[in-house]
């Protein structure tokens, strides 16, 4: 079985060219990882065995070559990449009567939800979404709309909506040797909620695979992309699409933020972890072409870090989720001082820790203050919860859980749900954090209706508040600015071609529990040769203009210097003052909490009225209350 980039058929058996194999006990397969098939490193993890099988095989640390299992009885087994989650491949061993057993729930707990003991191997293949190499498979199992499913909300967005259409199939796309490589961009316009261009890899000379998550400069003309299946990230022109440099990072770089810390010399670089690796890497836009400028471990020995974020206002940290630090699948948590690189502190998984027992597969970040303290949410992929830490103090607070099994329950791990939390990006006005829920089967939950979900979740109480159904393979999720105040939650979807836009707060009274998607957008948009493929594999999301403290300031304090595109002028122009800058306690709308802000309070205080600036809670008089909010704030984003 060749490891491959192709979606749904990322394990290639050379006997049947699928996902799947057929074999008798003591038979042996040999899982490949070369040139021929992959760009980049991966493991070969079994997941699923019969319970009586003592056959074992996990990677420490990603790999190329050969590994070989010989399979001792009769049962199905479910391998995966630790590096890439959803890739799956299946191994099925005959019996005496050339037959393959049932799938027990002793093996897979998930089907005890199901009110089933067994499953029969062919069901159980049927139902994985992530067994689909063919059309007519992925057809039968992904979730692909047309034009009669899209609902566009109400009220439009602001700006533009870059989808990294992941699995995408594009005719004479490939790599170096020729090999056929997937994977588009899809720009959204926020304002109609139409597709209004696509972007492809054809011109990247073969360093364009998988193209997986994305952040633009503070100008907003110019996107970086990563190649998560590659060793590359791109450098492309907003405006025409052109890809205008690449450059090689090191193995499966996943996402990308730029640094916004005020008067450091780095400001602007990006930093991006490398997945199949251990560092973060940091790059430089120089003189037109980009440049590899440091480059330094996530924590302790082996690490595996994929969606870090930087936290608001200054960036001076960075949170890292670390997915796995050795066989198994324990990982860590880490906290990094973003310029030095030096690891301030590191999680790691301890079984015999409340909190730090959830730390199963960290794998992606969301971060802002909180009333007034820095909160990360990390994802754990294996144990299903979203692990809250305190940055500032370094200490973890809770762990929410946010997957489902099919009757509804919350608190069990991926054996029991088949879900995999991914991106917890929170709001820029800091009171809700959305979490993407994948799951690896067709099988809707009691409770949503689907098989996969968003968790909204409450940031004062840090609480889920709604359970959101969304389209098939739901993964990433990030925030763009609604017209006239307020925020959407774009949500893509991996095993569909459409976007779902959630709004967490509907009447704007600051409650979750009426949180809704109000749109599914179709990505698809009849590109040639693509397929079933067309708009599908949507994973890294970034809504334009980017509307996160300490990203926002930069971009708005541009305006009218002549260094914004008009388009991206008439962007900034429909913001309200709290999406221009979305930091409490920032009444100069600078970025920047500190005496001027002080100073504009005092000399406003008791005033009364509407739109008042300085009336930070809106409450019609500037009083105490504001006053506190600076001094609550003082120093933030500085």
């Amino acid at each position: 079985m060749h490891l491959t980039d192709e979606p749904g058929n990322w394990f290639r058996s050379e006997r049947t060219g699928a996902p799947v194999t057929i074999v008798d006990p003591g038979d042996r397969v040999d899982f490949v990882i070369s040139n021929c098939c992959t760009n980049t490193r991966h493991t070969v993890t079994l997941l699923i065995k019969p319970p009586d099988s003592r056959v074992a095989m996990d990677q420490d640390h990603p790999q190329n070559g050969q590994l070989s299992v010989e399979f001792d009885v009769p049962g199905v087994y479910v391998f995966v990449c630790k590096v890439h989650p959803y890739m799956t491949g299946v191994v099925a061993v005959r019996n005496a009567q050339g037959e393959i057993p049932p799938v027990s729930a002793d093996a897979l707990p998930f089907l005890r939800h199901l009110g089933l003991d067994s499953l029969s191997a062919l069901a159980v293949l049927s139902v994985l979404t992530t067994v689909a190499p063919t059309d007519e498979a992925k057809a039968a199992k992904w979730d692909l709309r047309d034009a009669s499913a899209e609902h566009r909300p109400a009220v439009p967005g602001i700006g533009e909506v870059w989808i990294n259409t992941q699995f995408e199939r594009v005719p004479g796309q490939t790599d170096e040797r020729g090999v056929p490589k997937p994977g588009t961009i899809t720009v959204l316009d926020a304002a109609t909620f139409r597709v209004e261009r696509e972007i492809n890899g054809l011109s990247a000379g073969g360093r364009w695979n998988n193209p997986h998550n994305m952040w633009a400069d503070f100008t907003l003309s110019t996107i970086y992309n990563s190649n998560w299946f590659g060793k590359w990230i791109n450098k492309i022109d907003r405006a025409s699409g052109a890809i205008l440099d690449s450059i090689t990072v090191g193995e499966a770089p996943t996402h990308i933020i730029t640094i916004p810390t005020r008067d450091s010399p780095q400001r602007g670089w990006l930093v991006v972890p490398l997945s199949a690796e251990n560092n973060l890497v940091k790059v430089a836009d120089v003189g037109e072409r980009l440049h590899i400028m440091e480059s330094d471990p996530s924590g302790e020995g082996r690490n595996h870090p994929h969606g870090h974020w930087l936290t608001c206002g200054s960036g001076r940290r960075t949170i890292v989720p670390n997915v796995f630090k050795g066989f198994g699948v324990a990982g860590s948590i880490s906290i990094v001082d973003t310029l030095s690189g030096e690891v301030l502190r590191e999680f790691t998984y301890d079984p015999a820790d409340p909190l730090r027992a959830a730390l199963l597969m960290p794998i992606a970040a969301g971060e802002c203050h909180v009333n007034g303290v820095h909160k990360a949410y990390v994802a754990n992929v294996v144990s299903g919860m979203v692990t809250v830490i305190d940055v500032d103090n370094m200490r973890l607070l809770k762990n929410i859980p946010v997957t489902l099994t099919p009757d509804g329950r919350t608190g069990f791990d991926l054996s029991h749900t088949l879900q995999v939390p991914i991106q917890t990006p929170v709001s820029p006005d800091e009171r809700f954090v959305v979490c993407a829920v994948l799951s690896l089967t067709t099988i809707a939950r009691e409770r949503t209706g689907s098989a996969d979900h968003v968790a909204v979740i409450d940031t004062h109480t840090d609480e889920v508040v709604a359970f959101l159904g969304t389209p098939r393979g739901t993964h990433g999720v990030n925030w763009g600015a609604k017209l006239g105040g307020g925020y959407y939650a774009y949500v893509t979807n991996q095993h569909a071609n459409v976007l779902s836009i959630v709004d967490p707060d509907p009447n704007g009274d600051g409650d979750a529990h009426d949180a809704a998607v109000v749109g599914t957008i179709l990505l698809a948009n009849g590109s040639p040769g693509a397929g079933a493929t067309d708009g599908t594999g949507g994973q890294g999301v970034k809504p334009l203009p980017m509307v996160h403290d300490g990203w926002i300031q930069p971009t708005v304090a541009l305006a009218g210097t002549g260094l914004l595109s008009h388009e991206v002028e008439g962007w900034i122009a429909q913001l309200t003052p709290e999406q221009r800058s979305p930091l409490h306690g920032d009444v100069t709308r600078d970025g920047c909490v500190n005496d001027r802000d002080l100073l504009r309070v005092l000399f406003a205080f008791g005033q009364t009225g509407t739109n008042l600036p300085e009336d930070l809670d809106h409450s019609g008089m500037v009083d105490d209350a504001d006053l506190l909010e600076v001094l609550f704030n003082f120093g933030s984003g500085c």
